[in-house]
């Protein structure tokens, strides 16, 4: 455990002065360091370090989560018999994700991001005598094979388009150092570059506009399945049978956080060439995150198991990044993963010190009251409350809004969705603060009990960025420039977005009709949430639960059975294992089968008529030789050459 931790606290100090050595002036761009691989004629494939702004924001973000949910994991598993495993599993998993976001290349992203899933399999899994915990895992594993496939073969694809486009040589963008960077190391092309320069010259065949967006759909498929989006979005909820602290550090914060940083890192491989005047590609990843952060929040409006909810909060919040990014908010979609994954792992944290005080309970309904025994824990989930729902001034508001301007902006739908969404994350965030902290407990004669400090030390800790990291990407003069006729106000220049996007400055103005209109939704959801929920009661949902009608009854099944995904998806497996297993028994027992059979029996016709051929007797082999010569010496005299 000292081991584990004290890398974690190296790493973060490490870190912490990597964002300072780039903020110094003078500095532009990053320092990249890459060894060749494997070089040959054809193609060369580097490994090495890639340390820039979005690197080291990320850096940031993992190590300091990571470090706290350690810290916080000495309390929470000291008693488990897994608990040297559990730790060693954490650090490799920490490696991992670190290894991920400095890469300089797909292929050597790639590799990580496989050895990320790998960490997420054994962590799900890690309580691996629970059939549910078997099943989650293997799910997961399954799903994200899924969209590695299709991120697999984009790649693939990049690598046929870009190869001889790097500085004139026979290389490819997969392996190749700088491109993954804003910038060209050593004076070399960057993303951008080598994408135009190689859609100028196969524009006219097959590798056109046409390619290149099947090629970013492809690519998707991994942040797709990684970042837990519809339709691929189902293992996630299910990942909750590990224990809380992996639900914290990697379904929370950092692994799935990891598809928003590709997209981030190779974006230009997501917009079209400018002169199209379209970009098919970043409205397939805005439409994506934005069925996916709908859909995941009326589903979280109805479960009653706590991590559940907040794991289905977790997919709606990724949906509005990948939204953010989609719209063109590249600095709000990033500003909200940096945002969201401080008051997300403490939201994690804090439900599981609150499954740790009840002795493993995870149902709401059997919850209550807890304030008064969980008086820190408590105040900081209402904080990631507040925080998630986008009420100002916490971190949440800052970023949310942004995106959601920005995607109306982008289309009115799509806009709209996510004002909805705001009023419909605040609802079931509050449902589940009241429902567990307010009014009398429910548990029975299970006594709840608050957490030691190792417990609680790291939630206050994760709370200060919570309430305050949002003003990283505040400016006042934005603020005073406020458009209140529905268009963006003046656009000025952040700390975060000035340090994130420091090449190509992207900064999205204020819209003050959206950002009002937002924070109403967001506001009318805690008042539903505390009409229907407070001091714990239970009769609305109770009542709606029960109800006779189609509508209100129908929609709470729909979104209590998560909008039947999972059985969808079991009756498709069941369909495609039945006709598997037919067109399997009819090449197998038909074609196979009787060409095995066929071959036998012509084998043996051969055998029974050879075998008189074979006899023993001398004067019988003379005869046939002699035949034989008779017979070519007919054929010689009368076939002519």
């Amino acid at each position: 455990m000292c081991l584990s931790v004290g890398a974690v606290i190296y790493g973060f100090i490490h870190s912490l002065l990597i964002f300072y050595a780039l903020n110094q002036p003078g500095i532009t761009g990053g320092v990249v360091a890459d060894m060749p691989y494997f070089v040959s004629s054809s193609l060369s494939l580097h490994v090495g370090v890639l340390v820039d702004n979005l690197a080291a924001m990320m850096l940031i973000v993992v190590t300091c989560v990571s470090l706290l949910v350690q810290i916080y994991t000495h309390g929470y598993m000291r008693e488990d018999p897994g608990y040297s495993r559990f730790y060693s599993y954490l650090s490799l998993f920490t490696g991992s994700m670190l290894g991920l976001v400095i890469s300089t290349n797909l292929f050597q992203m790639f590799f990580f991001w496989e050895l990320v899933g790998v960490c997420s399999y054994l962590l799900i899994g890690f309580w691996f005598y629970k059939d549910s915990a078997a099943a989650a895992c293997v799910k997961a594993f399954v799903i994200n094979r899924i969209g590695d496939f299709g991120f697999l073969l984009g790649i693939l694809m990049l690598l046929g388009f870009t190869v001889g486009f790097v500085n004139g040589q026979p290389q490819n963008l997969w392996g190749q150092t700088p491109l993954l960077s804003f910038y060209g190391a050593d004076g070399g092309p960057d993303l951008a570059a080598v994408l135009r320069r190689a859609y100028d010259v196969r524009a006219v065949s097959y590798w056109g506009f046409n390619g290149l967006f099947v090629m970013a759909c492809l690519m998707f498929m991994g942040p797709m399945a990684k970042s837990a989006q519809f339709p691929l979005h189902t293992w996630l909820p299910d990942a909750m049978e590990g224990p809380t602290p992996i639900s914290a550090l990697i379904h929370a914060a950092t692994m799935v956080a990891a598809g928003v940083y590709l997209v981030a890192r190779a974006y230009p491989i997501w917009v079209a060439p400018v002169e199209l005047h379209s970009q098919p590609a970043l409205f397939v990843v805005a439409a994506v995150g934005c069925v996916t952060s709908f859909m995941a929040a009326t589903i979280a409006m109805s479960q009653f198991d706590i991590k559940r909810t907040l794991a289905w909060s977790t997919v709606s919040q990724l949906g509005y990044m990948f939204v953010g990014l989609g719209a063109g908010a590249f600095t709000g979609g990033l500003f909200h993963l940096f945002n969201h994954a401080f008051f997300k792992a403490m939201l994690f944290l804090c439900s599981g010190a609150v499954i740790h005080g009840l002795h493993g309970e995870q149902d709401m309904r059997k919850m209550g009251g807890l304030k008064k025994d969980m008086k820190g824990t408590g105040l900081c989930f209402l904080i990631g409350c507040i925080a998630i729902s986008g009420f100002p001034p916490f971190s949440g508001f800052f970023s949310k809004d942004e995106i959601i301007a920005s995607a109306w902006n982008f289309n009115h739908f799509i806009g709209g969705m996510m004002i909805l969404t705001a009023g419909l994350t605040s609802f079931y965030m509050f449902r589940a603060y009241f429902m567990t902290f307010s009014g009398s407990y429910r548990g029975g004669d299970v006594k709840p009990h608050n957490s030691g400090p190792a417990m609680v030390y790291p939630l206050i800790a994760l709370s200060l960025p919570s309430m305050l990291s949002g003003f990283l990407g505040a400016n006042p003069n934005s603020f005073a420039s406020i458009n209140w006729s529905g268009e963006e106000g003046g656009v000025f220049a952040n700390p975060f977005g000035s340090f994130v996007y420091y090449l190509h400055p992207h900064f999205e103005g204020i819209n003050g009709i959206i950002m009002l209109v937002s924070v109403i939704f967001a506001a009318a959801g805690w008042l539903v949430a505390f009409m229907m929920y407070r001091e714990g009661k239970l009769s609305w949902n109770t009542a709606i639960a029960n109800s006779k009608s189609p509508l209100i009854g129908g929609a709470y099944r729909f979104s209590f059975n998560k909008w039947y995904f999972d059985e969808a998806y079991t009756a498709f497996y069941s369909f495609v294992l039945r006709l598997y297993k037919n067109v399997w028994n009819f090449v197998d027992m038909v074609i196979v089968d009787n060409i095995v059979n066929g071959t036998s029996l012509v084998t043996a016709a051969f055998g029974q008529f050879l075998k008189y051929s074979q006899t023993g007797r001398g004067q019988y082999y003379a005869l046939v030789i002699f035949g034989w010569v008779a017979v070519l010496t007919l054929a010689a005299y009368f076939i002519k050459p």
